[in-house]
């Protein structure tokens, strides 16, 4: 065959071997990102950039792992970091809750659990969060440094500190992990004990109803679903006055705290009081946390009130915000640790109380009930341990 005819196959050859390869490549190649949108409880989060990673491959090794942290596309980390950031602010997250939002986000990004946990790692790096990032053959776990304790949730200890699975998972099996890397940060995760974040997109209704002295009382309004939805991703935070600090949603507070004063505003101070202890012992059943979430949790009071459901702690956390709020009554939290039981005692004048703290009297109640009336206790409140709140 003469060599110009040969020159000739070669180029066809090699014209169709490179349309091929271009196909191939293409059936493999990520599409380009062309923005997504993040739903954070009933919020939309508008993202214009996305971070890439190669798969992992199992079992996980640390060189892997290293490899992917140090070949991260700085630039767009920063990028995304900055859309992520606008987005918290106009929504006041703390730190706890802008936690949750980056969950949610490197969900919607990554399918492979281990991928989003990297991608989480090295968000809340660039923050500058004080950070471990852990391995097993199987699994990635993200811990940081709480300056709020939480309850119920794994710990480690790093140089005297104690870091908490960001995960939050209450059911994680023992291990023995590895420490790939400490960020090197040195800022804390804190947690605004006073106001909660705005989210407010998504509503749902409620409808109270209870007798009390042959008056029947009916409650109707609506409740904020996208801050109860929060509060059911939340882990337990430890108990305090963050959950009597934490108010109810504006229009929540307006109808339902002003209806409940209206209700009590001609009655005498003590039939107040047995009034809103009814209210939390009738309208809210008795529930475990188990049934209500699968897990061991203390609620806020508009989380209780959307669960329409909760143990001793949830039902004696309502009673003491409406006392607070519609009687401008202080109280104490009484912890019977042995029983593992909790209830409130009010701070009251007058002859009928059950003992005096810090030169005030004091009534316990019962908000778990039913039937138990201001004064009336199944528990010896001597035994109790005094949260101040």
């Amino acid at each position: 065959m003469p060599n110009k005819e040969i020159h000739k196959i070669f180029v066809k050859r090699f014209f169709l071997n490179g349309l091929l390869m271009l196909f191939v490549a293409s059936l493999f190649a990520e599409p380009a990102f062309t923005g997504q949108k993040v739903e954070v409880y009933g919020h939309q989060f508008q993202c214009k950039t996305k971070l890439s990673y190669p798969p992992l491959t199992y079992p996980i090794g640390q060189d892997q792992v290293e490899t992917c942290l140090q070949q991260t596309n700085k630039a767009i980390l920063n990028q995304l970091k900055q859309e992520m950031d606008v987005f918290a602010l106009n929504y006041r997250l703390d730190d706890l809750a802008y936690v949750l939002f980056v969950q949610k986000v490197s969900k919607s990004f990554y399918a492979d659990p281990n991928v989003a946990k990297l991608f989480q790692y090295q968000l809340l790096k660039e923050k500058g969060y004080q950070l471990l990032l852990g391995y097993t053959a199987e699994q990635l776990t993200v811990y940081g440094h709480f300056l709020y304790d939480l309850a119920n949730v794994a710990e480690v200890t790093y140089n005297n500190l104690s870091y908490t699975d960001l995960s939050f998972n209450q059911n994680l099996a023992l291990c023995e992990e590895q420490l790939i890397e400490h960020s090197g940060g040195s800022r804390n995760f804190e947690i605004n004990q006073h106001k909660a974040p705005l989210f407010n997109a998504q509503k749902t209704t409620y409808c109270f109803s209870t007798d009390f002295n042959g008056k029947s009382y009916s409650f109707q309004g609506t409740l904020n679903q996208s801050l109860i939805a929060y509060y059911r991703d939340l882990p337990s935070i430890s108990f305090g006055e963050i959950y009597l600090n934490y108010q109810l949603s504006d229009f929540v507070y307006e109808q339902l705290i002003g209806d409940l004063k209206k209700a009590v505003k001609k009655m005498p101070t003590r039939m107040q009081l047995d009034f809103l202890l009814h209210f939390t012992q009738e309208v809210i059943p008795y529930q475990t946390d188990k049934k209500l979430y699968g897990r061991e949790k203390f609620s806020f009071p508009e989380e209780v009130l959307g669960n329409q459901a909760g143990d001793c702690e949830d039902k004696s956390i309502l009673f003491a915000y409406l006392v607070k709020e519609v009687l401008q009554l202080p109280s104490l939290a009484l912890v019977y640790v042995h029983q593992n039981h909790l209830n409130v005692a009010v701070a009251v004048s007058g002859t009928q109380y059950n003992f005096v703290y810090n030169n005030q009297k004091y009534i316990v109640c019962e908000p778990s009930g039913p039937g138990l009336q201001a004064g009336e206790n199944v528990y010896d409140w001597k035994n109790a341990h005094i949260v101040a709140w």
